[in-house]
């Protein structure tokens, strides 16, 4: 089935980098949709790809000529292959600094576009990153119940695959990860089929604290070994880190930062979830809906301003809370719930992180369907009702 063209949430930062930046530079993971959404969002402009011979040989064989002749309106794919061309970009621009919007980068490999640009264009640049659908445009793309689009994940292309044969995707998906991505970039001894068990014990510590020394240590390898693969991930976007939100509130709080899966597609692949009934019944659907609203909620908040930061907290004690978020109407405070009804009995921890932090309102993340307020403290808001808006 052919990939109908949606309308992508950060067209409009896009727009506007383009009236900002000389170079605004898409990233994010392989089969995001870089490419369709720089395509469809510049329809006029000249499209070159890096990883297509004939195009790198048009490139390279004379930067300076190639960017006098296209470089106005120009997409450059994967760019990062060709090293030689950011100092040549740096001296094309700085020629008529004032013109904006004149070349857009695509990449997947984060480190050596971020390498390149940091030492050649620092200032010439502005950054967007691209992910998987979030839940509106999946829903662009075909109505989709939102317990589904949890379930198979944002990858536009399996979207519209059957139920099968998006396993089969999701298969080829990580196996160019450990023999294509983890190859370039890092140098390592384990074999693909390593790779693939180290990446579902990875995923086992989806949503919960990060201990490199207890997954090094089952798998048989050092905690160096460890942290560089997940640093990988994070480079190629398939995880982030959330990290502790630390203030003076007379508590011992915890240290360890938590990881989780940016797709939940990926990561209930991993866990060998692969249905509606599977993930129901999972020990994992908990901290599987953590992540999976957190992410969505990150989405959310960069649509509408690009310095929200993201935590969470916990005290030794145990009081805790999921998410935080930090912006500049202040300080945010989400409990994330796979229920779909909420006992105030569950939310005495919540309550007194709220406390501790001088928060007089925290929001419940549920999945159940109506929206209400609890009490004068507390906002329980439908994760579907959430992402919707």
């Amino acid at each position: 089935m052919p990939l109908v063209l949606v309308k992508r949430t950060i067209s409009e930062k896009l727009d506007k980098y383009l009236k900002l930046f000389p170079i605004v530079v898409v990233v994010g993971p392989r089969q995001s949709g870089k490419t369709t959404f720089a395509k469809m969002e510049l329809p006029e402009w000249r499209y070159f790809d890096m990883e297509k011979p004939s195009d790198f040989g048009r490139v390279s064989a004379d930067i300076e000529f190639f960017l006098n002749q296209y470089g106005e309106h120009c997409i450059i794919d994967e760019a990062q292959i060709l090293s030689e061309l950011f100092p040549a970009l740096r001296s094309y621009v700085d020629r008529k600094m004032v013109k904006k919007g004149r070349i857009v980068l695509l990449g997947s490999v984060n480190p050596l576009l971020i390498k390149n640009i940091s030492e050649s264009l620092a200032g010439r640049a502005g950054f967007i990153e691209i992910h998987p659908f979030d839940y509106l445009e999946a829903n662009k793309l075909r109505k989709i119940k939102l317990e589904r689009f949890w379930l198979n994940g944002g990858y536009p292309e399996p979207l519209l695959w059957k139920e099968d044969d998006r396993h089969v995707w999701m298969e080829q998906y990580v196996k160019t990860f450990v023999e294509r991505d983890v190859f370039s970039l890092l140098k390592t001894s384990l074999s693909p089929q390593q790779q693939i068990q180290l990446l579902i014990m990875i995923a086992h510590s989806h949503a919960r604290f990060w201990n490199a020394s207890q997954t090094a240590s089952a798998f048989g390898i050092s905690y160096h070994t460890v942290n560089r693969y997940v640093e990988l991930m994070e480079t190629y976007f398939l995880i982030d880190k959330l990290v502790p939100y630390y203030k003076n509130v007379g508590k011992r709080l915890v240290k360890s930062c938590k990881i989780y899966f940016r797709d939940t597609g990926l990561l209930h692949y991993l866990l060998n979830i692969s249905s509606i009934e599977t993930l129901r019944t999972s020990t994992y659907r908990g901290f599987s809906f953590e992540g999976f609203v957190i992410e969505q909620m990150k989405r959310k908040y960069f649509r509408k301003s690009s310095g929200a930061r993201f935590y969470f907290y916990r005290t030794s004690h145990g009081d805790e809370i999921d998410f935080l978020i930090h912006n500049r109407d202040g300080l945010h405070a989400y409990e994330i719930k796979t229920a779909t009804t909420i006992d105030v009995e569950d939310l005495k921890g919540f309550k007194r992180s709220l406390e501790q932090l001088g928060l007089k309102k925290g929001t419940v993340v549920y999945f159940g369907s109506e929206d209400y307020n609890l009490d004068k403290q507390i906002e329980v808001k439908a994760i579907s009702n959430l992402l919707e808006t």
